[in-house]
C-alpha cells in the first residue's frame, strides 16, 4: 500500500511539473510579428504646402522615434541653398526632425525639400519614403512638374545619384553657366532608379542638363563629371518625357 501511494505521489508531482512546463511554454513571449511600417509624419511647423514662408526653423514630428540615415546623400533642396542646412537628429533618435535654414530665401520661390529614403524609424528601420516639405516664400506654390529618364551612353547600367538640374534660360544665360552657378531647379536619381522628376517649377524656358556630380557641389566639372543634356530649349508646362544620355567630355 505504501509503494501504491509513493508511485500515485509520483505520478503527481510528475503531472503538476508538466502542468508547470506547458503554462511556462504558453506563456514565454514570443516578441509578437515584426513591424513593418514606416513612420508617420503628423505635424509639421510649419504647415507643410505654406505659402508666404518666412521661418528660419522647420520641425517635423512622426509618430514613433526616428532616426536619419545618409541625409547628405538622400536629402535633395530645390532651389539648392548656398549654405548646409542644420539638420537633426545625428546620430541618435528623437520624434522630430529640427531643420535650420542659414540662408536668405528668395522672393516668389518654391522651396522642396526631398528626403529621399533618410527618415526611418529607430526600431527596424522602416523608411519613410521620400517626404517632401514644400514652401513657397510667395503667395502661391508653382505648381508644374517634369519627367525624365537618366541613361548612360556607353554602359549597360547607370550610375547612381544623378544630379538632374533646370537652369532658367533669361538674359543672364550663358553655356557657361553649368561651371559657376548651381540651378533653378535640382533633384536627384538617388540609388534606387534611373526615373527623375521635377516638381513645383514655375512656367518659363529651361535648359536640362544632368551630372555624375563627384564633387556634390551642384557645379559642372569636366574634368570628372559625366554629363548628358537636351539639347533644346524645354518650355513649361509640358507633357513631354526627356531622356538624357550620360557621357565623359574628352
Amino acid at each position: 500500500m505504501a509503494n501504491v501511494k509513493r508511485f500515485l505521489s509520483g505520478v503527481f508531482v510528475l503531472f503538476i511539473v508538466l502542468a508547470l512546463f506547458q503554462c511556462a511554454r504558453r506563456g514565454s513571449p514570443t516578441g509578437g510579428p515584426r513591424d513593418t511600417e514606416p513612420p508617420v509624419l503628423v505635424n509639421a511647423e510649419p504647415e507643410n504646402l505654406s505659402t508666404n514662408f518666412s521661418a528660419k526653423k522647420i520641425r517635423l514630428y512622426f509618430d514613433e522615434y526616428i532616426k536619419l540615415q545618409d541625409v547628405q546623400n538622400q536629402l535633395i533642396v530645390s532651389p539648392p541653398f548656398k549654405n548646409p542646412l542644420d539638420i537633426s537628429p545625428q546620430g541618435g533618435a528623437s520624434k522630430y526632425i529640427e531643420i535650420v535654414i542659414n540662408d536668405t530665401l528668395q522672393e516668389n520661390t518654391t522651396y522642396t525639400m526631398n528626403f529621399g529614403e533618410s527618415i526611418v524609424d529607430n526600431n527596424e528601420g522602416n523608411a519613410y519614403p521620400y517626404l517632401t516639405y514644400v514652401f513657397s516664400t510667395g503667395d502661391y506654390l508653382d505648381s508644374l512638374s517634369l519627367v525624365g529618364v537618366v541613361r548612360d551612353a556607353f554602359n549597360k547600367e547607370t550610375d547612381e545619384f544623378i544630379s538632374v538640374m533646370l537652369y532658367e534660360i533669361d538674359s543672364s544665360y550663358t553655356d557657361s553657366v553649368i561651371r559657376k552657378n548651381p540651378p533653378n531647379y535640382l533633384t536627384n536619381t538617388l540609388d534606387s532608379t534611373t526615373i527623375f522628376q521635377l516638381q513645383y517649377l514655375k512656367a518659363g524656358d529651361y535648359r536640362l542638363i544632368a551630372i555624375k556630380d563627384e564633387a556634390k557641389n551642384n557645379l559642372y566639372d569636366p574634368v570628372v563629371d559625366k554629363i548628358g543634356f537636351v539639347e533644346d530649349t524645354i518650355t513649361l508646362p509640358t507633357d513631354s518625357i526627356y531622356v538624357l544620355d550620360l557621357f565623359r567630355e574628352v
